[in-house]
């Protein structure tokens, strides 16, 4: 049992700063709803499906850094902390949710009925899918593993190489489900989760492994990006109906962790690892607040001169227009996580999830 505080992975950090930015991003790519921008245009159609699915490196990391800190379990710690850190934002987003985009539909409701939908029945439903704010269908899933802690703490102790194989070709073969499934959704992302505890246990054999393979792996990162892709212009793959976009996200973890690898190894102080550890560090609540701006920045922009732009069927317009939205969406996240921590203090990982 290891009993010593591990050293400090800092490629992993840097990796969850990625991540939420490019999970930004994919949800600013949404905006442009022209179904016939990815048949028009081969970029737009690159940065949908290359952005797309990011939330498996969250799943990932988390995995990863649920092995990385065993020395340290405890079952009560770990459940007080999540329930702080993860479901009170997610009730205090939630109630935002439903005062401000659900409100008038409620409001039509009756409170109780046993024979039709009221508040209570469509606020529940709500709660335990995510489906008030599109990235909240996560937090049901995630919060089922969270519940698996002493579980998984217990497979912690095992050698997972077969269990973490095993997951990788499942997530090829169980599609991943509809957002609203939080218990389908945890049979794709379980195993990934699993997979990212593999990872870590094996750290240094699977970073000699790549290095002694990094073509082919590279190659299988570009076979699981290039047969999604092309199947979006070109019917009767034969492999059409596995899924890709999971096990490519794991191949490009992998190779991020072993290309970054050099960070672990030495101080960090330039200005390219400070932005990625700060994202890192307010990734949380840029999760919780990032689609809320993003709804009301679209609604803006169809009440300008600009809105024929949603429409758009040029890719190369959306995409950068896709960019601008990016960044102000970051940077009105940041504002207003930094307000709220100002203004609550402590008290602010209650309202938006927690800040480093």
């Amino acid at each position: 049992m290891v009993t010593e505080k591990p050293q400090k992975i800092h490629s992993i950090h840097v990796l969850r700063g990625v991540a939420i930015i490019m999970i930004v991003f994919s949800h600013c790519l949404g905006v442009f709803k022209n179904t016939h921008l990815i048949a028009n245009s081969y970029l737009f159609s690159f940065l949908n499906l290359f952005a797309f699915n990011f939330t498996t490196f969250f799943v990932l990391i988390a995995g990863f850094l649920f092995q990385h800190l065993t020395y340290k379990f405890d079952t009560r710690t770990y459940y007080l902390s999540k329930f702080k850190t993860v479901v009170c934002p997610y009730i205090s987003v939630s109630i935002f949710c439903f005062i401000f985009f659900h409100y008038q539909y409620l409001s039509e409701l009756p409170w109780y009925s046993s024979t039709e939908s009221s508040i209570i029945s469509t606020i529940t439903k709500m709660m335990l899918t995510g489906t008030q704010l599109l990235p909240l269908w996560f937090i049901p899933m995630i919060i089922i593993i969270y519940l698996m802690a002493p579980l998984l703490y217990f497979w912690s102790k095992k050698s997972l190489i077969v269990a973490g194989l095993i997951s990788m070709f499942w997530v090829v073969m169980f599609t991943k489900p509809d957002f609203t499934q939080p218990f389908l959704n945890l049979l794709h992302y379980g195993p990934v989760y699993l997979t990212g505890m593999m990872i870590k246990q094996n750290y240094q054999t699977i970073m000699k492994l790549v290095k002694s393979n990094l073509f082919l792996v590279i190659f299988f990162f570009g076979l699981c990006f290039c047969i999604p892709f092309a199947y979006r212009y070109t019917s009767h793959l034969c492999v059409e109906k596995l899924y890709y976009d999971t096990l490519q996200k794991i191949i490009l973890f992998i190779l991020a962790l072993y290309f970054l690898d050099e960070l672990n190894h030495k101080s960090n102080e330039g200005k390219c690892y400070k932005f990625f550890s700060y994202m890192a560090n307010i990734s949380f609540p840029i999760y919780f607040i990032h689609e809320i701006i993003v709804l009301e920045l679209e609604q803006l922009l169809y009440q300008s001169p600009l809105k024929n732009i949603i429409k758009t069927n040029n890719g190369w317009l959306a995409s950068l227009s896709a960019v601008i939205f990016l960044v102000l969406t970051l940077v009105l996240s940041i504002i207003i996580a930094n307000m709220i921590k100002l203004i609550f203090k402590n008290k602010a990982q209650y309202l938006i999830g927690g800040m480093r």
